[in-house]
C-alpha cells in the first residue's frame, strides 16, 4: 500500500499537482521501525519534496531526518536520499552541505547504474547548484552530461530542466539568441509533457532574465504565478508579485458608442479571472487556446486580446473547418496569378494577411489533419510561399484559435495532433457557460440595451430589473449569444421602452402557465418558435402545451 501511494503522489508531483501529493503523503505517514521495508523509506523522503517546494524547509528536513538511521541496507535507496537532501539544501540556500549531499549520492550512483535516471538527475542538481553560486564552467560542465544520459535514456523533465539551465548559463555569457531558444526549448518541453511545476518554474527564469521585453515578460510571469497561487508555493507568489509590480499593467479599452471595440462584461469572478488573464498576455506573442461552448464569448476575447495587444496589423478571422483540402495552400498562403485555372491576379494569403496582427483561426477542433499539418509548418518557419512561387515570405503574427471540443481529450484520441496542441495551448482560456455566471446577466442585459439606445432611466427601471430576475432563471444553453438575441427580441417587442414590457413577462411567477403562453402566443401574433425563444422552452414544447391547454388563435 504505502509503494502504491507513493507511485500515485510522485506522479502527482511529476504533473506539479503538490498539494494533492502532499495530502496522499499526510494520508500515509511514515512508520518506520527497525524492519521497514523499502517502500516505506521511499515514501519517508520523497514525502519530504512537496513540502521543500513549497517552501517549508523545515518540514521537509524533519521528514527525511526520518529516513537516515535505515538507509544502509539499500544502496539505490540511499542515493535517492542524498539527492533528494541536496534538493533541500539548494532550495534552502545551503549550497556547501547541498554540495556535499550530492557528491555522495552522485558516487553511489555511478557505481551501480551510470546510464540512470538518477544519474542524470544529481548531475542537473549540480549544474543547478554551481548556477546559484555562479561557477559557470562546472555547471555547464555537469548539465550536458546530465543532459547526455538524459537524452540516451529519454527522460524528457530531465532534459527539459537542462535545457533551462543552460539558458540560463548562456544569458551569463551574452548570448541572448542561444538563452531564448534554450527557454523556449524548456517551456515547449514541459508543456508537451505536462510537468506544471517545472513550468511554471522556466517561465518564471526566463522572466527574470532580462531577455524579454515587457509584454512578454508580463505574460510569462503571469502565467507562472496563476499556477504557483494554485498550489500555495507562496515564495515564488512574492517574487513573482515583486517584478509585477514593476511593469506597467495595459490600460482595458473603453467601449465606442456604437459597440465596435471589444468590451468584456462581468463582474463573477470566472470573468475578472479570465479578463486578467487576457490583459497580462495580451501584448506576448505566445498562442492563446480559447475553449468553451458555443455562444460562451470566444469571438469576443480573441477580438479583445487582439486589441490590447497594441498590434497594427488586421484581426483576421478564419473558421478553420471551412477550407476544404484542396483549398489550404491557397486560402492560407495565397497564390500568384496563373498558379491554377482560376488564379487570375495575385492575391496573399490569409496568414500573410494577418502579418503584424492576429490569426484567429475559429472551429480549430474540427480542422482537417491537412489543415494541421500546414499551420504547424508555418508557426515553426513562420514563412508562408504563395502557390506557384518559389519566394518565401517572412510572417509575423499573433496565433488565437477557439474550439468547444475537448481538444486534449482529441489529442489522447488521435483526433488532433500532440505536436500541434502543445503549439497552440501555452495559454489556455476556459470559457464558463452563461448558466456558472448568472450573476452576470443583469450587466449583461444593461450592455445589450445601451447598444440598442436604451437610456439610462430604462436601464434602472423596476421593470428592467424584474426582466433580469426572470432571465435569471432561464438555462440558457446557447450562453450569451442566446440571451443577447432574447434581449433585442424583447426591447423591439416593448416597442423601444423596457418600462412597456408586456406584463405577462414581468409578472410569470404570478400568473398560471397556460395565461402565460396565451399572452405571448397573441403577442408573436402566434409564432410558435418566437413563443419558445420568449418563453425559453423547445419548439415543441409549445406545440404540446397548446393542446394541453386547448389553445386556439381565434
Amino acid at each position: 500500500a504505502h509503494e502504491t501511494m507513493h507511485n500515485l503522489a510522485h506522479l502527482l508531483m511529476n504533473m506539479g499537482s503538490i498539494g494533492k501529493a502532499t495530502s496522499v503523503y499526510r494520508r500515509h505517514p511514515i512508520n518506520l521501525d527497525h524492519n521497514g521495508e523499502k517502500a516505506m523509506l521511499i515514501v519517508g523522503f520523497m514525502s519530504a519534496i512537496p513540502h521543500a517546494l513549497k517552501g517549508d524547509i523545515k518540514t521537509a528536513r524533519k521528514t527525511i531526518a526520518k529516513c537516515k538511521p535505515y538507509l544502509e541496507s539499500f544502496i539505490r535507496e540511499k542515493a535517492i536520499y542524498f539527492e533528494n537532501l541536496g534538493l533541500i539544501d539548494i532550495l534552502d540556500g545551503k549550497f556547501k552541505a547541498a554540495e556535499k549531499a550530492l557528491k555522495k549520492g552522485l558516487q553511489i550512483s555511478l557505481e551501480i547504474a551510470p546510464q540512470s535516471a538518477l544519474v542524470s538527475q544529481i548531475k542537473r542538481l549540480f549544474g543547478d547548484l554551481y548556477v546559484a553560486t555562479e561557477r559557470w564552467d562546472l555547471a555547464e560542465r555537469f548539465t550536458r552530461e546530465g543532459l547526455e544520459v538524459a537524452e540516451k535514456i529519454g527522460e524528457r523533465v530531465e532534459v527539459a530542466a537542462c535545457h533551462r539551465i543552460l539558458a540560463r548559463i548562456e544569458n551569463h555569457r551574452g548570448d541572448a539568441d542561444k538563452a531564448r531558444d534554450w527557454f523556449g526549448k524548456a517551456i515547449d518541453m514541459f508543456s508537451l509533457i505536462g510537468s506544471r511545476y517545472e513550468l511554471a518554474v522556466t517561465r518564471y527564469e526566463a522572466a527574470a532574465s532580462g531577455l524579454y521585453y515587457n509584454g512578454e515578460r508580463t505574460a510569462l510571469l503571469y502565467l507562472a504565478r496563476e499556477y504557483f497561487e494554485s498550489e500555495d508555493v507562496n515564495h515564488y507568489v512574492a517574487k513573482i508579485d515583486t517584478h509585477l509590480k514593476r511593469l506597467r499593467r495595459p490600460q482595458r479599452p473603453a467601449v465606442s458608442s456604437n459597440g465596435s471595440d471589444p468590451l468584456i462584461i462581468g463582474e463573477s469572478s470566472a470573468i475578472r479571472r479570465l479578463v486578467d488573464m487576457a490583459d497580462h498576455i495580451a501584448c506576448s506573442e505566445m498562442p492563446v487556446l480559447l475553449t468553451g461552448p458555443t455562444g460562451s464569448g470566444k469571438d469576443l476575447f480573441a477580438r479583445y486580446i487582439h486589441h490590447m495587444s497594441g498590434r497594427k496589423g488586421e484581426f483576421v478571422l478564419v473558421n478553420a473547418a471551412a477550407i476544404p483540402d484542396t483549398m489550404i495552400e491557397s486560402e492560407l498562403f495565397g497564390h500568384i496569378k496563373g498558379s491554377f485555372t482560376s488564379a487570375d491576379r495575385d492575391r496573399p494569403g490569409l496568414v500573410e494577411q494577418a502579418s503584424g496582427g492576429t490569426l484567429y483561426l475559429n472551429e480549430i477542433g474540427d480542422a482537417s489533419p491537412e489543415f494541421q499539418a500546414k499551420l504547424l509548418d508555418v508557426l515553426e518557419s513562420r514563412v508562408v510561399r504563395r502557390l506557384g512561387e518559389n519566394r518565401e515570405r517572412p510572417v509575423n503574427f499573433r496565433l488565437i484559435v477557439a474550439t468547444n471540443h475537448d481538444l486534449d481529450q482529441d489529442r489522447r484520441e488521435n483526433r488532433f495532433r500532440d505536436d500541434l496542441y502543445h503549439r497552440l495551448s501555452q495559454v489556455t482560456m476556459a470559457l464558463p457557460p452563461l448558466s456558472e455566471r448568472l450573476e452576470d446577466i443583469p450587466g449583461l442585459v444593461g450592455h445589450f440595451l445601451r447598444l440598442k439606445g436604451a437610456a439610462e432611466d430604462t436601464l434602472t427601471s423596476e421593470n428592467a430589473d424584474r426582466i433580469c430576475r426572470i432571465l435569471t432563471a432561464r438555462a440558457w444553453p446557447g450562453n450569451v449569444r442566446e440571451l443577447r438575441s432574447d434581449v433585442e427580441r424583447l426591447w423591439q417587442l416593448s416597442g423601444n421602452d423596457m418600462t412597456r414590457l408586456p406584463e405577462m413577462l414581468l409578472e410569470s411567477d404570478r400568473r398560471s402557465p397556460r395565461e402565460i403562453l396565451n399572452d405571448v402566443l397573441r403577442l408573436t401574433d402566434w409564432n410558435r418558435r418566437e413563443t419558445a425563444r420568449l418563453l425559453g422552452v423547445s419548439d415543441s414544447t409549445v406545440r404540446s402545451r397548446i393542446e394541453r391547454y386547448s389553445l386556439d388563435r381565434g
